[in-house]
């Protein structure tokens, strides 16, 4: 059952119906069943890996507590289970790639990425006594397989899911239609994201990425910021049709996208991207090193350590953990210059407050932060390095003229698709820009008079349902994080 398909969306109807119907006591099973059900629709194979991932880290996390005066025992069975957890992750993920090809596992269940993340959060929080231990397991286990999070997060926290599937929070939630419909419009806005943006992105970036060596330089160069918008409205739209879900049943996720792209170093992208994935690393892998607390280097090797396992965590190749590498030697370098910079601006007077010096400053920041962030997706999609030689060289050769001479509507997007990608991309530009100034156009839509606010929703559905699914040869791809 694909997320982009009419099965999921009267799935989900049905599911919210019948849950806000059931007394508080029964919500916790059935969205439990409702979760399986879900999940098994993908491959009912997966459902035993699940399964067992659930069972072993609730027992253990069991035993934690038992031997919770006994710290030799309590620590043994935090690092058997986490050991497990990892093994079972790096057989399904990484055994072909850590084999060099040798070894081969035949199935890669759906998310288990993101569900073992957040058993290993679970189970180091009951460790270092943060949370107590959850003894149903009914609850537990809905935290792990909760069907808006389970197949690309976002990576919830255990401390923030486990009370909202009490039967004491439950009993308050009701069927508030003002909550329902703000869970509507962002769920429409995710279906936008992905349907209208990054499905029709992604034929005319596959097609041109299929060979790059028949492209200039220029048009290679415009395919690479399409991508990396692509790659963002199919990551943040997923996000935003599951946060929308779950708020629709009263239970709060957290936020995964914050305008990335108005960020003004490589360090507050991190802030603003994947911000679940991104803070589980802080928290559980970076902070656990020694963070900034054991000096310069080893900031910096902790920070090196991060992204490199971000990149692996991304995916089996090197290009992932080139990228991820990347990332974290921009950041390094950011830090170092960081006293030069300060210098240069207080030289060019480029700090100053009146205005215009300040906002110029700022744009020629998010202007570089976004070229750094760009050439690092390059590599990312890339099946190897020798790829990404390929197109740098093709930067050599601009071909400018290929932009101008009708090249760009052979590249499996007529004239229309071409104008309406475009007229997309600015609107979720000017979205991104109004948020980032606390101004959601959301909210000031749901104040507006019935007559106004109702042909907006109804339009937003038509144009997404008839725009989503028009054009030749033209079909709707899986969400990039499910290989994840």
């Amino acid at each position: 059952m694909q997320i982009v398909s009419v099965e999921f969306i009267c799935f989900f109807i049905v599911i919210m119906l019948i849950y806000h119907a059931l007394p508080a006591r029964l919500r916790c099973p059935f969205l439990l069943m409702s979760s399986y059900f879900f999940y098994g629709s993908q491959n009912i194979r997966y459902l035993f890996f699940l399964i067992v991932a659930t069972l072993f880290s609730y027992i253990d996390a069991l035993l934690m507590n038992r031997f919770r005066d006994a710290l030799f025992y309590k620590k043994l069975v935090f690092i058997i289970t986490i050991i497990f957890n990892l093994a079972m992750l790096g057989y399904f993920k990484y055994a072909g790639f850590l084999s060099g090809g040798r070894i081969n596992s035949l199935l890669l269940p759906a998310g288990i990425s993101f569900y073992l993340f957040m058993s290993c959060g679970y189970l180091a929080d009951v460790y270092q006594g943060r949370i107590p231990v959850e003894r149903n397991l009914f609850r537990y286990a809905l935290f792990v397989s909760f069907f808006p999070t389970i197949l690309s997060g976002p990576i919830e926290r255990a401390g923030n899911m486990l009370p909202q599937f009490s039967t004491d929070f439950l009993k308050n939630v009701r069927f508030d239609t003002e909550r329902i419909r703000n869970g509507f419009v962002r769920i429409l806005w995710g279906y936008f994201m992905k349907l209208v943006l990054s499905d029709r992105i992604s034929i005319l970036v596959t097609h041109v990425y299929a060979a790059p060596e028949q492209y200039g330089g220029a048009l290679l160069a415009v395919v690479s910021v399409l991508y990396t918008f692509r790659i963002y409205c199919d990551f943040a739209g997923y996000s935003h049709i599951m946060i929308g879900i779950a708020e629709t049943l009263g239970i709060r996720l957290m936020e995964n996208f914050r305008c990335p792209y108005l960020a003004e170093s490589v360090a507050d992208f991190w802030r603003r991207w994947h911000i679940s994935l991104s803070s589980w690393f802080r928290d559980y892998i970076y902070i656990p090193l020694g963070g900034n607390r054991k000096g310069t280097v080893r900031k910096y090797c902790n920070v090196m350590i991060v992204f490199l396992l971000s990149g692996l965590w991304h995916g089996a190749g090197w290009t992932f953990i080139i990228w991820g590498g990347l990332h974290g030697l921009y950041q390094v370098i950011g830090a170092l210059l960081m006293p030069v910079r300060r210098k240069v601006s207080e030289l060019l007077k480029l700090d100053t407050h009146d205005g215009v010096q300040t906002r110029s400053l700022r744009v020629v920041r998010i202007a570089g932060t976004f070229l750094l962030v760009n050439f690092a997706w390059i590599i990312f999609q890339a099946e190897n390095m020798e790829a990404v030689r390929n197109i740098c060289e093709r930067f050599l050769h601009p071909k400018v003229w290929e932009l101008f001479d009708g090249t760009f509507y052979t590249l499996g997007l007529d004239r229309p698709n071409v104008a309406l990608m475009f007229l997309g991309l600015l609107m979720l530009i000017m979205v991104d820009l109004f948020n980032e100034h606390g101004i959601f156009l959301s909210k000031h839509i749901a104040k507006e008079r019935l007559w106004i606010r109702w042909p907006v929703y109804i339009g937003a559905i038509l144009l997404i349902g008839i725009c989503g699914v028009w054009g030749s040869g033209y079909d709707t791809a899986n969400f990039i994080y499910y290989r994840f």
